[in-house]
């Protein structure tokens, strides 16, 4: 199956998982300096560092790995409609189910289908096999590896058999919660699979980007660090000179990302606290990639119209285009999972599951060539 993403409480957590997920790449040229004295509870704006054009953003396509005919239908209708990116689940789990037995074959076809079709792919190295979980973990749904030396391995093993094709590297999805990273967020664990992927993959060719792990909207709790709480925490780990970029995932649905909100895990909020963590150590040269962003459509206890979701779409890609540190906008979902599903994140397509356009998906379009 697919990646499918739910929210607890009030955010967005991967639940089930396995495939691919896409995104772009706005590639920035920085504006103005961020003093984050600019940043009280929104981040302050200044010269985009977004190109405003469709081309520079990316999607994912958590049904296409389902069979070949929705690989090549949703890889060709990608580049059709112009966006310029995917972001693609490397899932360790498929490719390796146990100790060195490989199997690259599902993986080989999506990287070849969304290349071919001309788009750019940001992969994202992620989930752990059961071989290389603590047996008491083995019940949770995404568990942490137990070994970074042995993640580390398979994002080199990756990064390498994928050289020419996927230039930009995601390590690992969500580690700010216990639902991704199970059972609990752990910085200990974390921070040397970061260092240890970011050496190995620069070992291969030093222009490969690599990015933290894109966090989930959350709070400080028992489970799971909040985005701001996080990164500050890589920070203290010693683990700043270990990436290119960092990654987040500012979901702020039923709210407008433009705007800060009372939600207790605001991503609006979230940004500008991230930013000025970057800054006070000393990485104001470094970008923020968005690597999912999205509003759910449907029936669902916090979906919204279809209406509503084109207006967040785009106000959110307005706003994330101009921030001077915007490194990149990854929209989630292209296609609805199962449009009508009462589960939120089923419905969170630029197209219904029949593959009809929602207005999102027009209103993107507009939105990603407007000036």
């Amino acid at each position: 199956m697919q990646a499918v993403r739910r929210r607890r409480g009030r955010k967005f957590s991967a639940t089930i998982a396995v495939v691919s997920m896409l995104l772009s790449a706005c590639s920035a040229a920085d504006g103005a300096a961020d003093d984050p004295a600019e940043s009280n509870s929104t981040a302050a704006v200044e010269a985009s560092g977004c190109q405003p054009s469709v081309g520079n953003l990316g999607l994912t396509a958590v049904s296409a790995s389902e069979s070949k005919d929705l690989l090549a239908k949703q890889s060709s209708l990608i580049s059709q409609y112009g966006f310029g990116a995917v972001r693609l689940t490397i899932h360790w789990p498929v490719i390796e189910p146990y100790p060195g037995f490989y199997d690259w074959a599902s993986t080989d076809a999506q990287v070849e289908a969304f290349s071919d079709a001309g788009l750019d792919i940001l992969g994202v190295a992620t989930w752990a096999p059961w071989w290389d979980v603590d047996p008491a973990n083995r019940n949770v749904m995404h568990p942490k590896p137990s070994d970074p030396e042995r993640f580390s391995e398979f994002a080199k093993l990756a990064a390498n058999r994928y050289k020419d094709r996927i230039r930009t590297w995601e390590i690992w999805n969500e580690p700010n919660t216990g639902a991704t990273f199970g059972p609990g967020v752990d910085l200990q664990a974390y921070v040397p699979m970061l260092k240890q992927s970011y050496e190995k993959i620069k070992s291969i060719d030093p222009s490969i980007e690599v990015l933290t792990g894109g966090t989930s909207p959350t709070i400080d709790n028992e489970t799971d660090l909040s985005p701001a709480s996080f990164i500050k925490g890589l920070y203290a780990a010693g683990a700043g000179p270990f990436f290119d970029a960092i990654a987040m995932h500012p979901y702020s649905a039923p709210d407008r990302l433009s705007e800060a909100s009372a939600q207790s895990y605001s991503s609006n909020t979230a940004i500008a606290r991230i930013r000025e963590t970057m800054v006070v150590n000393g990485d104001r040269d470094k970008k923020i990639w968005f690597t999912e962003f999205g509003a759910a459509s449907g029936t669902g206890p916090e979906s919204v119209t279809e209406d509503m979701q084109a207006e967040l779409l785009v106000d959110g890609i307005d706003y994330l285009r101009s921030l001077s540190y915007c490194g990149g906008i990854f929209l989630f979902d292209f296609r609805d999972y199962d449009t009508g599903n009462a589960v939120d994140e089923l419905n969170a397509g630029l197209v219904r599951s029949d593959f009809s356009p929602k207005p999102a998906l027009d209103a993107v379009i507009q939105a990603g060539g407007s000036n």
